[in-house]
């Protein structure tokens, strides 16, 4: 499946998590820039992020089943919590051991919630079935 159209970027993605967007062969060294984008040397690469993106919408989606962003804001937003839950998917393949209370994966975790369920209050609040839109 194809993300939505509403689907965050990898550099949107890259700009909360830019500290993995260091090149494969830099990842170790503490001096070793950011990239500040994932390319095919970083890890994960955009590749992968890619289609973690894809996961992300579906999830965020499905909290509004039936129903699509129906305003420019209603796609930023839902944009926006995928991005968190991006981070989330990525955080947690690159350090699977690293999920309790103060990580990363838990900070996106609270973004992630919290925007997503003011998201979907919104969509299903506002705007109509996608059955119900007109062709």
């Amino acid at each position: 499946m194809a993300a939505p159209a509403w689907a965050p970027t990898p550099d949107q993605v890259a700009t909360v998590l830019s500290s993995r967007t260091r090149g494969r062969d830099s990842i170790a060294a503490t001096s070793a820039r950011e990239l500040g984008r994932f390319t095919e040397t970083t890890r994960p690469t955009e590749t992968q992020v890619r289609a973690l993106i894809e996961l992300a919408c579906n999830d965020v989606a499905m909290r509004f089943a039936g129903r699509s962003p129906c305003t420019d804001a209603f796609e930023a937003a839902a944009a926006t919590a995928a991005v968190y839950r991006t981070a989330q998917l990525i955080e947690l393949s690159v350090l699977p051991e690293r999920t309790e209370a103060g990580t990363a994966f838990d900070a996106f975790s609270t973004l992630y919630n919290d925007a997503v369920e003011a998201l979907a209050e919104a969509i299903i609040a506002g705007c109509p079935l996608d059955s119900e839109e007109s062709p």
